[in-house]
């Protein structure tokens, strides 16, 4: 279309009224042919624009839309799971009609949208998650909302960073990585006992030293995610380093990474969280010192976690002789640590994985025989790594102090989409 157009402009000025005369066809002839090699090269030449000066990607489970000022990404995360209760032979499940029956059940274990990019300048960043299946451990029953959070990046370089908002509390690397990335089901029996999830506060982070060192510290309400207010006049203080020699280390399980080179990370952390005066019990005073380490390398990978928690009850004034928790097995301060191994190996290459865990914790070191631990083992079939993948994994849960292990079967499929 192009060249017949050219063909009638110039038959169109074929007289050329500043000549003598009339312009020969042969001469004609030549302009044409040398203005619609001309625009074939041209055409040929130009790059394709950017329509309307958008660029829509979808990659790893996520669209991204990116403009000239702003960059917005969606993620969905769905987890179909199927679990197989077995309890001790003395114990009735409700719904069961015996003791030491077994109880299956299906479940959708999360479901969730995230919202996250860019704006304005690529060193202003946001997050907004919701989870439609219920809460996670550490917050409110009462909205859907997780994480709200803004994030400037002041160094502009990723050397200081200031968070604002609903988000992780930067304590356990195993709470610190995304559901979506867990090697196992879920996460460990450690997790919901000495970790919190998320909290309202305020945040410094950044990775310097050559990128080999990752900082944060944070400043929290600590109480439960989504509430209006703290619950009394004191805050959550946390604080988190990681030494990666090796290189970068994300916060993601299994041995994806470290084919080529090892990946180590070792990192230690510290919180501080006093409830008195939080409700009308025995709330606690408690400090947390603790350790993890990662590394993964030619599609083996190490993780372990140690925690050391110090809880001091609060002097119980007034009235009421109500207690709550470990404060009401003894009274003063007392020490609950834990800890938690788990390693794995891909027995084909970024496909099928086998990995083994056990974790164990003290409620209260002045309670004698009153350990807690899980043993598990899983096998891991991955479709496109952790976008899509098949979980299968085994536990016991061990309770000492009533002397009862409780048995759990897990099949759960993941969607990130």
């Amino acid at each position: 279309m192009l060249h017949f157009v050219h063909v009638l402009a110039l038959m169109a000025g074929s007289v050329d009224p500043a000549a003598a005369g009339p312009v020969s066809i042969k001469e004609t002839a030549t302009r044409v042919v040398a203005e619609v090699d001309g625009a074939a090269a041209t055409e040929q030449a130009a790059p394709p624009a950017a329509a309307g000066g958008y660029k829509i990607v979808h990659e790893d489970g996520a669209t991204t839309l990116t403009l000239d000022n702003a960059e917005i990404s969606l993620s969905n995360r769905l987890q179909f799971r199927f679990t197989d209760e077995i309890p001790p032979d003395n114990v009735r499940l409700p719904g069961t009609t015996s003791d030491g029956q077994s109880k299956p059940s299906f479940r959708i274990r999360r479901a969730k949208t995230s919202l996250e990019g860019w704006f304005w300048k690529k060193e202003l960043t946001y997050e907004v998650q919701l989870s439609w299946a219920g809460p996670e451990a550490g917050a409110s029953t009462q909205t859907p909302l997780e994480d709200a959070l803004l994030t400037w990046d002041a160094s502009k370089k990723g050397a200081f960073k200031i968070t604002l908002g609903q988000f992780k509390v930067p304590l356990g690397r195993q709470e610190m990585t995304s559901s979506g990335h867990l090697q196992f089901a879920d996460r460990s029996i450690l997790n919901g006992e000495y970790t919190r999830g998320r909290d309202v506060g305020l945040q410094i982070s950044g990775r310097v030293a050559s990128d080999k060192v990752e900082y944060f510290a944070g400043v929290f309400n600590g109480n439960s995610a989504s509430r209006t207010s703290n619950d009394n006049t004191k805050l959550q203080y946390n604080a988190r380093v990681s030494f990666e020699p090796l290189g970068k280390v994300a916060y993601s399980e299994t041995g994806f990474e470290g084919w080529d080179k090892p990946l180590l990370a070792i990192a230690g952390q510290f919180e501080n969280n006093d409830l008195s005066g939080a409700t009308n019990l025995t709330d606690l005073n408690t400090t947390i010192l603790g350790a993890d380490l990662m590394y993964k390398y030619k599609g083996f990978s190490l993780f372990a976690e140690y925690y050391n928690r110090k809880r001091k009850p609060e002097a119980v004034s007034g009235t009421s002789s109500n207690t709550s928790g470990p404060a009401a097995q003894s009274s003063g301060t007392f020490h609950s640590n834990g800890y938690n191994v788990e390693a794995g190996f891909f027995l084909k290459r970024d496909k099928v994985e086998i990995a083994a865990r056990y974790a164990e914790y003290d409620p209260s070191d002045k309670v004698p025989s009153n350990r807690r631990n899980e043993k598990g083992g899983v096998l891991n079939y991955f479709i496109l790594k952790h976008t899509l993948k098949v979980v299968a994994d085994f536990r016991a849960l061990r309770d000492d102090l009533v002397k009862e292990t409780t048995k759990e079967l897990r099949i759960q499929t993941q969607f990130i989409f």
